[in-house]
């Protein structure tokens, strides 16, 4: 595993806004950001964004995050880049890639 991967126990918060399928930052509830790893240089960690339903989600790559503001790379682990609504989850959950 690489060093670059970040980590912190139990982050998970929701979307204060939707993003659509082509988004490159999204942004969190108000101070749950700090839930989540701090970066720097090349650090980053990954997310899983799910519906409310459960039907839809995707892992994405965070590469910055700037209190609330996060700043992803789509779909990755094979996964779709998809839209998401306010409301959404954003977790932080260990990937078959990060293993």
């Amino acid at each position: 595993m690489s060093s670059n991967y970040q980590f912190t126990n139990n982050a998970a918060t929701t979307l204060a806004s939707g993003i659509s399928n082509v988004a490159t930052s999204l942004t969190v509830q108000a101070t749950t950001g700090a839930l989540f790893p701090t970066l720097t240089g090349t650090q980053y960690f990954m997310c899983t964004l799910q519906n409310t339903a459960g039907t839809t989600y995707e892992i994405v790559q965070v590469t910055a995050r700037s209190t609330d503001t996060f700043t992803i790379v789509r779909a990755q682990e094979g996964t779709t880049a998809s839209a998401f609504s306010a409301g959404d989850k954003v977790q932080l959950r260990l990937t078959a890639g990060e293993i």
